[in-house]
């Protein structure tokens, strides 16, 4: 069918070829007189979801409001794409998702992973931090780009590096366009024109159409096309929090959704959940004709039922009844509808009477032998009347090259987006691995140090353990040398006269005098303790507050050795996210008592400035 309409230029059937699904509302249910044939009609209230409609979208569109009598608010996204044969095109309208002055974070996260169409994971800090103050995405993205050049290197600077380049995607498509201020509808169908934007400024156009309609409209019906595009199951969208915000509060200020999606397996369930009415139409698709089965009941319809589906025909499951229904256009005698309905006559004779309306040309067919209209019907390949003329040989394999040209042109885009992001994502690694062997060469440095400062403890504990030993000897002398002293000093009532009676006090004061002095401490250095041997280091070590001495003495202690904010930080056991580090570093760079010393490393100074 497609191949057919792109030859003979026939937009009404390439749309019906690349026909999309609404969500529509249920008013009247009228049994025909046979079974299973029913007349659906609509209304102003509820929730429909309709799967592949086999009849030209926005025919199938224009029935729904017209008999609903409502105001609908829908969208062309896509090339290929006809309008409505009376709807109202209006300005599309844009305005940037705020909590109170400021730009939401969520909503910033949304965009982005639109974009990549992948889940932010360890960016989300960076994108709250990005946030912060901001009015605007612009304002946003000033930010992310001051943060980047405050982070010179390593992986916080690819992050923030990779955020500018998303918003670098977003904003010329918001300066591109000119926008309203407002939405100003009127009953019928209202159609903003999105086709040209790029996905991405799409998703932030329809976003602010439902946040609008929530807040300062009533009795509206938005239908968001290609609802599998613009709200996916398991990924962010900007439209996806919205919409459903939307479908959980508009019902009592009599807003509702309609969703247009070829399949409803991508998505989003917490929308399709909460709808009780389904409109099923043809599918071919395995996974797709078991996904409908499954949200209408297995017991309800066979998966041949589903795969025969002529044009126009439905399976309507409505508040838990099954019925097989056929959607009347717009602007067609009902009682020609009925007649589909019943098999008394072809659909394609609707399509006819149909074109003859809007004045547009459609393939002349013939269809004979039609059988009444039955669900287990199989699909007719009876087209022995048809009096269509097909394409020659040669222009056959015309068309056949502009397609392959066509296809191929497609792959290319594609290829090229695919390496783009290959690119991106490889920067990331790259950045990442730089960023781990900077912490494991710190890590080194750290356990260097360490396995030094347990070297000088062991050797003070062995300094101890060697007082320790003379302390114990020298307590066995003493026990021995007044042994006899004490014994007498108990037999005697005062110790003056015990005193008097000790000889050789000169010998016993010159003993303990020896040992005292073996057990005196070892200096390890003979200088004082605030001497760092480096002689302008002492000058200003009175001048500084506690951090500034712990970081100068690290230094003057490591000198010459070069180090990094890093090893600094680890060496007098504080780390360069506290301000307590960061403010005391600071005073020692401003003063000149440390310096650059080339590549993110440090070292003292000659001198003070």
């Amino acid at each position: 069918m497609k191949r057919w309409a792109e030859y003979s230029d026939d937009k009404d059937l390439l749309n019906l070829a690349e026909s999309d699904v609404y969500w529509v509302k249920v008013k009247k249910i009228e049994h025909l007189g046979q079974w299973p044939t029913y007349d659906v009609m609509t209304e102003k209230t509820g929730n429909l979801i309709i799967n592949d409609i086999f009849v030209h979208n926005t025919t199938g569109l224009e029935a729904l409001v017209e008999r609903g009598e409502i105001t609908a608010m829908t969208f062309l996204t896509k090339r290929g794409e006809s309008g409505f044969r009376n709807q109202r095109e209006i300005q599309p309208y844009f305005k940037e998702q705020k909590k109170g002055d400021l730009i939401d974070w969520q909503y910033v996260e949304a965009i982005l992973e639109a974009v990549m169409s992948e889940k932010m994971k360890i960016e989300r800090s960076f994108i709250i931090t990005s946030c912060k103050g901001a009015h605007s995405l612009n304002e946003v993205y000033m930010n992310i780009k001051e943060m980047q050049s405050k982070h010179l290197r390593g992986f916080d600077e690819s992050i923030y590096t990779n955020l500018g380049a998303y918003f670098e995607i977003i904003l010329p498509q918001i300066k591109k366009y000119e926008f309203a201020n407002s939405l100003k509808l009127e009953q019928g169908i209202n159609v903003m024109n999105l086709i040209g934007m790029k996905n991405e400024m799409q998703q932030l156009v329809i976003e602010s159409v439902f946040s609008y309609v929530l807040n300062h409209l009533r009795g509206v019906v938005v239908v968001l096309p290609e609802a599998h595009k613009f709200i996916p199951q398991g990924r962010k969208t900007p439209v996806k929090g919205t919409a459903i915000r939307f479908i959980q509060e508009g019902a009592v200020l009599g807003n509702m959704l309609w969703l247009d999606s070829q399949v409803t397996t991508t998505v989003d369930k917490n929308l399709l959940k909460q709808c009780s009415n389904w409109i099923m139409g043809y599918q071919q698709e395995k996974n797709e004709v078991a996904n409908v089965r499954e949200n209408i009941g297995k017991g309800n319809v066979t998966e041949e039922q589903i795969m025969t589906l002529k044009r126009g025909h439905f399976i309507a499951s409505l508040q838990q009844n099954v019925y097989h229904v056929y959607l009347l256009p717009s602007g067609i005698d009902p009682q020609m509808g009925r007649d589909v309905a019943l098999g008394l006559i072809p659909p394609e004779d609707v399509m006819e009477e149909l074109a003859g309306i809007r004045g547009e040309k459609t393939l002349s067919t013939n269809f004979t032998n039609l059988e009444p209209l039955k669900l287990d019907d199989p699909v007719s390949t009876n087209f022995e009347g048809s009096t269509t003329k097909f394409p020659s040989t040669d222009e056959e394999e015309v068309l056949r090259l502009r397609q392959t040209i066509s296809e191929m042109v497609r792959r290319e885009e594609s290829y090229e987006k695919n390496i783009e992001v290959l690119k991106k994502k490889a920067f990331d690694l790259t950045s990442e691995v730089e960023g781990v062997e900077e912490q494991i060469k710190e890590k080194k440095w750290v356990i260097e140090n360490l396995k030094k400062d347990l070297e000088i403890e062991r050797g003070g504990f062995k300094e101890l353990e060697e007082d320790h030993k003379r302390f114990v000897d020298f307590d066995a002398a003493l026990k021995k040398l007044l042994s006899p002293y004490i014994e007498g000093f108990l037999q005697n009532s005062t110790l003056p006269e015990f005193l008097s009676q000790i000889q050789d006090k000169d010998a016993i004061r010159q003993i303990i005098k020896e040992e005292l002095a073996k057990m005196s401490p070892k200096r390890k250095r003979d200088i004082a303790e605030d001497d760092t041997g480096i002689a302008w280091v002492d000058l200003w070590l009175p001048k500084l507050g506690t951090a500034e001495q712990k970081i100068l003495r690290f230094m003057a202690e490591k000198f010459p050795l070069k180090m990094t904010r890093s090893q600094i930080a680890l060496g007098i056991r504080l780390t360069t996210k506290g301000g307590y580090f960061n403010g005391a570093f600071n005073k020692l760079r401003k003063n000149g008592l440390i310096i650059s010393a080339g590549g993110g490393d440090w070292t003292l100074s000659e001198g003070p400035k």
